[in-house]
């Protein structure tokens, strides 16, 4: 007990709280500082006692109230976490002083296990706390199952880093040690399957550990499968996916074949297809933090301005290879979990069909893309209104019926994978599948989801095989399509229906069939129910677009309701040739003048026939490659392909092809095919984590699409344009119209990986229409979708390849500022600053397209916009004055709805010098606006700070722009309300100065020709004739002999009328009785009276500025 007591006086915690590790700028939760209190109180009180004594004293505390009571548990728990060492003496102590069965204490542990911040508890204090939970399972504490369940969602799905393996360590082991305990609550058991089927197949990497979680699992699922039943539906999808798995393998077969081996009461399973899961085992695959992040999207951000909340959300938890299988969690669990109330469901928050959507684009992976559409879907396969919740179908509803118009092969997809599913999910059910998939739609229509859905079956878009699988689901709402007429039949409708059906969908997003048992023991009964076993690889990629085939070469699903997230490039959706492209995506160009992104990339071979790899194989012309193609399909379609191998023979391949006259077409199809399944691997051109982790290009494992991108590339950077350079690139391009991401990848490899760009120019030039801003366009808008990080760090090079490419393109502008951060923005804008970067150009007409494509964008990425602009054309007058032009003149400027333009076009123009054109903008944006208070204040604004960093040059300015923007009365009224409402910013001086700069200064006469009779002669200045000489002496001579001088004021008076009515009323009278004064004067003076002692005289005196605004 000394040595004990020893430790706690010498060893005194620091204030702050050691649970976790905390950065100096986070702040701990309050819980935590009062377990730190208390146990530094208790470490007080234990000081100099000795054991008996410290019994007696903590009895005697403990029995004194609650609240003591509560604080002695406190600090007692917080030892246990933090100090090791002395963990069995203060469980000794908890054991004394606990009053409540452990309940305090067990209530400060369910604190810790729901932390936002469990990922960054301490490795010491994790290990803690299962010794802790095991240690009171032993003494039968009650409440010790809430906190293991609170803990089972702090093991994250998709996440192979070291601590989130070392809690799935710690998990398992707890669970084997305490598997009796653990047996007693069925929930328990029913969350600890799921989470571990869930975990297996990201531990493929950690064979102890996968094997660990299989057995344990396949353990409880045998003796326990009573209790797994509740978990309904969703067990049956975890274990599809899971099935391949040898410890699994058994057991599914029991499943499907024995179901009452595993429990009496087990009918099949049927049974399980037809129970809902419930929302706490779908939310126990998201962790607290994450599900506080996503309802904070769903439940407060607008459907305008949350794609950046949803990029920072995948940045965070989706953004590695692992964590892909996260991504099916995520949609069961907005789809089951999340039900939003009417009060969102009325406002403007983001809907969950459109996140849904923003979501699915982030998918490379066609496996994953797969398994997203059936967890979107899932629950119409079984739907039953008197069971399930038509929340549970109103996003997969809505994303069918919302994209119609603008992404029809979305809903085509949609509609070809719930037509598919209905008969090969599960053939023995098909028609009660089908029949819960038509009852989900009907009750949508009924409760009002959708009104209809006829305006999806009689969408112009909408092909005949889509309406015809709309019958053939939803027979009660929609009619029957007609039969075409046998003339246009063709020889393919001869073809067994379900042959045909098969080429209309993607074989990816569907489950195979299951295998059969090879092994020579007696054939087992046909089991009752058939399901497909999960997809070991990929299959070949045959897709049928809705809508006119695009060269977009991105999977249907990451396409997905790009507009909604706003950072879509493309028109998905074009109006011409079925081969086009349109790059740009934007309809707001000036008229006549259509930049070169504008132009449509039209392909130079013919588009690629939709037909399978089995019929292009028989191709002829292919027979000269022997059986090299089929033995480079069939290992590609192995369960492990070996990619460096395989390496081998796409470059046999490629030579083959490039010294032949096989058809492109046929070779296209079937590499295509290939290439599509090995897309998702990482690579060394586009995983840039990879290579910051120090792994050489050659240690990592390729894509198939390397390999003839490095095959190509031996042809492609020859001097001369050979057949065989021009035969390889066009594959290149057909395998770009195959929908392969060919175009940003060959852009990396030639500019990045080479430094080559001319290889990539010379693919474009395969393009029989299209230019190569055109091209850089869609390759770029793919790049930055697909990777945006690799896209920020690549750029400035790509830019040094294509200079005139750059400047004025709105395609690349709109996916630089779509995705960017602050970081990047600053970034960009050295590079801007240093000229390793233009975006905008000289072309003021593109410069104006660009500003009004942005007005539209979200608000961070026009403030973004703005800060590259202004980095740019700051300090170039004519570009400024355009760009305020544009903003003020043109798109009338509302600085309420568009403050974000606003504020910057302010930024712009205050860094900038005042000139005339500036100033013409700024006072008829004023009378555009009928003097209001925003336009009087956007130029107050721009005026003042011009006062105060260039006034020189604003006065000047102001002189010049004074007579010839508006009228002196309008421009007198703007400049009075700018003084009136900005007074406590300027003093008297400014004011008058400003009014000065204001007078117009009349027109000098002609008074400078030095020959005076030329001056004489002129039609400006009438001769001085003998009369008019004698008509002044003799006034001159009345006034003296009246007594009445001139005075001088009166002089002063008289001589700036007489010159101004000698100016401009030369036909007067008054103007010739004045010439001779000012030609006296000149004589008398003997000089000429130039315009600037005019200006100089006019200035010097006070009243001339009233006289002036009297005139």
């Amino acid at each position: 007990m000394a040595e004990i007591q020893n430790g706690g006086a010498h060893s005194p915690l620091p204030p702050q709280p050691q649970l976790f590790q905390l950065e100096p700028i986070d702040v701990a939760e309050p819980w935590q500082h009062e377990l730190v209190e208390c146990f530094i109180s208790f470490s007080t009180l234990a000081a100099g006692k000795s054991q008996t004594e410290l019994h007696e004293t903590l009895q005697r505390k403990a029995s004194e109230s609650m609240h003591s009571h509560g604080e002695l548990v406190n600090a007692l728990v917080y030892g246990i976490l933090t100090v090791p060492a002395e963990g069995n003496t203060y469980l000794r102590h908890l054991n004394i002083v606990s009053r409540d069965g452990f309940a305090h204490a067990i209530s400060r542990l369910k604190l810790l296990a729901t932390a936002h911040r469990f990922a960054r508890v301490r490795p010491e204090v994790r290990s803690q706390l299962f010794w802790l939970l095991s240690e009171l399972v032993k003494v039968s504490a009650h409440g010790v199952d809430q906190v293991v369940l609170a803990l089972t969602r702090q093991v994250r799905s998709g996440d192979v880093t070291q601590g989130n393996v070392k809690l799935c360590w710690l998990m398992v082991r707890f669970a084997q040690a305490n598997y009796a305990w653990l047996s007693t609550f069925p929930v328990l058991v029913a969350t600890m399957v799921y989470m571990l089927g869930r975990l297996a197949l990201d531990h493929s990497r950690i064979p102890d550990l996968r094997a660990a979680e299989c057995e344990l699992a396949t353990r409880l699922l045998r003796e326990r499968f009573h209790e797994c039943c509740m978990i309904g539906r969703d067990l049956v999808r975890m274990l599809q996916d899971v099935a391949r798995i040898p410890e699994f393998h058994d057991l599914w077969q029991d499943i499907l074949q024995r179901p009452q081996s595993l429990s009496p009461l087990f009918a099949g399973i049927e049974q399980l297809l037809r129970t809902p899961t419930p929302p706490m085992f779908l939310a126990n695959r998201i962790t607290y933090e994450m599900e506080t992040r996503l309802r904070f999207i769903l439940e407060n951000l607008p459907a305008t301005s949350y794609s950046r909340n949803l990029m920072w959300f995948v940045q965070r938890y989706l953004s590695t290879p692992e964590s892909e299988s996260l991504f099916c969690d995520l949609i069961r669990y907005i789809v089951g979990v999340f039900h939003p109330s009417n009060a969102v469901l009325a406002s403007n928050v983001v809907p969950r069909y459109v996140f849904l959507g923003g979501l699915l684009r982030f998918i490379r992976s066609p496996v994953v893309a797969a398994n997203a559409k059936l967890a979107l879907f899932y629950d119409w396969l079984f739907y039953d209104p008197k069971s399930d919740t038509i929340m549970n179908i109103e996003p997969g509803v809505l994303i069918i019926a919302q994209s119609v118009d603008k992404y029809t092969f979305m809903t085509a997809s949609f509609i070809e994978f719930l037509a598919y599913e209905s008969d090969a999910y599960s053939p023995e059910l098909a028609p009660a599948i089908r029949g819960s998939i038509g009852l989900a739609m009907q009750d949508a229509v009924e409760k009002g989801v959708i009104p209809s859905i006829m305006p999806i079956y009689e969408h112009p878009r909408i092909e005949v095989d889509i309406r015809q699988n709309l019958y053939y689901l939803f027979p009660q709402l929609v009619p029957p399509v007609p039969e075409p007429a046998p003339s246009e039949a063709s020889a393919d409708d001869a073809e067994p229906a379900k042959e045909d059906y098969s080429l209309l969908i993607d074989p990816t997003d569907m489950l195979p069939p299951a295998a059969v048992d090879s092994e020579p023991a007696p054939e087992p009964p046909k089991p009752a129910v058939e399901l497909p076993l999960p997809i070991a690889a990929p299959q070949p990629i045959r897709t049928v677009s809705a809508t006119p085939k695009t060269s977009i070469a991105l999977d249907p699903v990451s396409r997905m309701f790009q507009e909604e997230i706003g950072i879509t490039d493309f028109d998905l959706a074009p109006e011409g040739p079925a081969d086009s492209i349109n790059t740009n995506g934007i309809s707001d160009t000036t008229e006549g003048d259509g930049a070169p992104e504008d132009v449509a990339l039209v392909a130079s071979a013919e588009p690629l026939p939709e037909i399978s790899v089995e019929r292009a194989l028989e191709d002829m012309s292919l027979w000269l490659f022997g059986s090299t193609l089929q033995t480079f399909v069939d290992s590609v379609a192995a369960a492990e392909p070996n990619f460096k191998q395989i390496g081998g023979s796409v470059k046999e391949i490629v030579d083959m092809f490039a010294q032949s006259e096989a058809s492109i077409s046929a070779i296209t199809r079937v590499l295509a095919s290939s290439f599509s399944d090995s897309l998702d691997m990482e690579d060394a051109e586009t995983n840039a984590e990879l290579a910051a982790a120090g792994e050489s290009s050659d240690e990592l494992e390729h894509d198939l699409l390397h390999y003839i991108l490095t095959a190509a590339a031996d042809y492609a950077h020859t001097t001369d344009m050979t057949n065989s350079t021009r035969r390889v690139l066009q594959l290149l391009v057909q395998l770009t119209e195959a929908k392969v991401d060919v175009g940003f990848r060959w852009l990396l490899h030639s500019v990045v990986n080479t430094g080559k760009p001319v290889q990539y120019a010379r693919y474009v030039d395969q393009y029989t229409e299209g230019t190569l801003q055109a091209a850089l366009v869609r390759d770029l808008g793919m790049l930055q979708e697909q990777f945006p990080g690799l896209f920020y760090a690549v750029l400035p090079q790509i830019y040094a390849a294509f200079p005139d490419a750059f400047p004025g393109c709105r395609g690349i502008v709109k996916s630089v500022v779509a995705l960017i951060d602050q970081p990047q923005v600053y970034r960009l804008g050295a590079l801007i600053a240093r000229g390793q970067l233009q975006l905008f150009g000289h072309r003021q007409a593109a410069i104006t397209a660009i500003i009004g494509m942005t007005l539209e964008s979200d608000a961070f990425e026009q403030v973004c916009f703005w800060q590259l602009l202004n980095a740019e054309v700051s300090g170039d007058e004519a570009r400024v004055a355009g760009i305020a032009h544009c903003l003020l003149l043109e798109k009338e400027l509302d600085p309420a709805s568009n403050s974000e333009a606003a504020t910057g076009l302010l930024t712009l123009l205050k860094a900038s010098s005042p000139t005339p054109s500036l100033l013409k903008s700024l006072f008829k944006y004023v009378a555009a606006t009928e003097n209001s208070d925003v336009g009087v204040d956007f130029s107050g604004n721009v005026l003042t700070a011009w006062l105060r960093t260039s006034k020189a040059a604003l006065l000047n300015s102001l002189s010049e722009v004074a007579p010839s923007a508006l009228s002196t009365d309008e421009v007198q009224s703007v400049v009075s309300r700018w003084l009136e409402r900005y007074s406590q910013q300027l003093d008297d001086k400014d004011r008058y100065e400003i009014q000065q700069a204001l007078v117009p200064k009349p027109a000098a006469p002609a008074i400078e020709v030095p020959n005076l009779s030329s001056v004489e002669r002129s039609s400006e200045h009438r001769p001085v004739t003998r009369s008019q000489k004698a008509k002044e002496d003799s006034e001159r001579k009345r006034r003296i002999s009246n007594s009445q001088p001139i005075s001088r004021q009166q002089s002063r008076q008289e001589t700036p009328k007489r010159l101004k009515n000698n100016s401009v009323d030369s036909e007067g009278s008054d103007s010739s009785s004045d010439v001779p004064m000012t030609r006296g004067r000149r004589r008398r003076n003997g000089r000429s009276l130039t315009a600037g002692d005019d200006n100089q005289s006019y200035q010097s005196s006070p009243i001339l500025s009233s006289v002036s605004s009297s005139d």
